[in-house]
């Protein structure tokens, strides 16, 4: 592995890594500013959707974030369905560990914890997203 690369790797794992970040943050204060209710707990659904959505264009896009008006073969690696996938993953895991939707009863240090890991998942699948798009397969 040339330096290049090993550089390479680590600025996508950090991008992964950054995506759990702030699915975190974006639940941290999104309850600061709101207090929960099922109204607030259903738009903090979507808001993290959003979150999720926007971290995998970003990772999956990586250094060419302007090449989706060119046709390389990976311009399209963040495509529209796996974005809304992305989406759908940060909806459903709030969803999922709200306390208005669930009756786990999580502590707001569950949640947060809970919403990284999955953010790092989405983060690590839209690495392979965008890997699988850059070798044609």
């Amino acid at each position: 592995m040339t330096p290049r690369r090993a550089a390479a790797a680590v600025v996508d794992i950090g991008l992964a890594l950054a995506l759990g970040a702030a699915a975190r943050l974006a639940h941290v204060y999104w309850y600061r500013a709101f207090a929960t209710s099922v109204p607030v707990d259903l738009a903090g659904s979507v808001a993290l959707g959003v979150v999720f959505a926007v971290g995998h264009l970003v990772v999956a896009s990586g250094d060419r974030v302007s090449a989706a008006t060119e046709r390389r073969p990976d311009s399209r690696a963040w495509g529209p369905r796996r974005t809304a996938a992305a989406f759908g993953v940060g909806f459903l895991l709030h969803a999922a560990v709200a306390p208005a939707f669930t009756p786990f009863g999580l502590e707001p240090a569950g949640v947060n914890a809970a919403l990284a890991a999955g953010g790092v998942a989405v983060g690590l699948w839209s690495l392979g997203v965008r890997r699988a798009a850059r070798t044609g397969a």
